[in-house]
């Protein structure tokens, strides 16, 4: 299992789905080279369940489901342009930095960044090494988090999270992480109302869902997944730092109630580069130890609250 741990089955899976059906017409060589590739994006369900994959470990079942959800989804029009879109963006990105993407030693960030919410919130997924990445392959989320609400125990909901309201992070407010001009604003599309099976909306014109894109002078900051109808601003608004824009949803391509946030170079999702955010003020926790720092980079698994100095619990 050593072998499938260090493979990254982003690439190959989306090249496998995009040359499946061309390579039908190439011959009978080519159909199965393609369609093993696309085979690499069920390596989740034959690995080890050993390792630190966060706070929330799905089982098999639950990732089975998720991944047929993903194969629907990429056979609608829609979907399949995303597919395409994000893998072609993905190159775009990588020559416009000339094969050398940034890291947190050659990036300078301009935006005092906070956490995007207020209470504690657990990092489900994301960081800044390939190790604790979010999704290293695609260049626009390399640096991207995902923010659920946990209790004592590490649950995200009450009961069986059978329905949206049971879940902690759902209707949370969703706040802007430094001032800036907003670029960007979409509601409309509905909360998954399947949290936590595995299955996701395969009717979404896109995968962010609700978001909001918040224009920084140097960055960009997407918040994504929100609750339908709760965004509370609009392209042109100027927003303070801590100003609520919209609330956690479950929109978009979304398992359950989530946040998912991203800084980047460029006011679009697929083309774009994402960038390795700082954030200050922050109060976290990590196997117990809680320590405050003045800025840091997250890691997954912490438990993360906005404490400036001075603010005391």
């Amino acid at each position: 299992m050593s072998v499938l741990r260090r493979v990254d089955a982003t690439w190959l899976f989306a090249l496998g789905f995009l040359m499946f059906l061309p390579a039908v017409g190439l011959g009978p060589e080519w159909f199965e080279l393609f369609g093993l590739f696309f085979l690499a994006g069920f390596l989740p369900l034959v690995r080890s369940d050993d390792g630190d994959h966060g706070m929330r470990p799905y089982d098999r079942a639950t990732n089975a489901r998720f991944l047929v959800s993903q194969f629907v989804f990429g056979l609608t029009p829609w979907g399949f342009l995303a597919s395409v879109a994000q893998l072609f963006g993905t190159v775009v990105a990588f020559v416009r930095y000339r094969g050398s993407p940034p890291t947190p030693e050659s990036f300078d960030q301009t935006a005092a960044l906070r956490p995007p919410f207020e209470g504690e919130w657990t990092v489900v997924n994301g960081g800044v090494t390939k190790a604790t990445s979010h999704s290293w392959g695609l260049l626009a989320q390399r640096y991207a988090y995902d923010f659920l609400v946990t209790d004592e125990r590490g649950r995200t909901h009450i009961g069986d999270g059978v329905f949206l309201d049971d879940y902690f992070a759902f209707g949370e407010p969703v706040l802007a992480p430094a001032a800036g001009t907003v670029v960007a604003a979409k509601d409309g599309q509905r909360d998954h109302p399947e949290p936590g099976t595995g299955w996701t909306e395969w009717r979404t014109w896109d995968i962010r869902g609700n978001h909001v894109v918040v224009d920084h002078g140097e960055e960009y900051s997407l918040l994504a997944h929100l609750q339908e109808g709760s965004v509370a601003v609009e392209p042109g608004d100027h927003v303070d730092v801590g100003e609520q824009v919209g609330r956690c949803g479950n929109s978009g391509n979304s398992t359950e109630p989530h946040l998912h946030y991203q800084l980047q170079d460029t006011p679009g999702f697929y083309a774009t580069m994402g960038l390795p955010p700082a954030f200050t003020g922050v109060e976290r926790v990590r196997e117990g130890a809680r320590g405050r720092q003045r800025w840091a980079y997250l890691t997954r698994g912490e438990h993360v609250r906005y404490a400036p100095q001075g603010d005391e619990r």
